[in-house]
């Protein structure tokens, strides 16, 4: 859930960079406009694809992880059956 903010941040990061580009270069009001245009466009695929990359690698760290509950039950369960044999 964390996740879906960074495509967001991202563009608006690019976005500010670039319209500090524009003011700072004296661009032309329609010039500035197109150019900002383009880069939210391309830093926000840009972020969903980094996004993507975050869900996935922190999806399969949580899927290797065992919790110590359940390798304590069944630790249990193991000297529970080796008793009764």
């Amino acid at each position: 859930m964390r996740d879906r903010y960074i495509a967001p941040a991202v563009m608006l990061i690019a976005g500010v960079v670039m319209s500090v580009i524009n003011l700072v270069n004296h661009e032309e009001m329609l010039t500035s406009l197109e150019r900002l245009l383009v880069v939210l466009i391309c830093f926000f695929i840009i972020g969903k694809i980094a996004a993507a990359v975050i869900r996935k690698f922190t999806a399969t760290k949580a899927v290797d992880k065992v919790p110590e509950n359940d390798m304590s039950e069944k630790n249990e369960e193991d000297k529970e059956n080796t008793q009764i044999d």
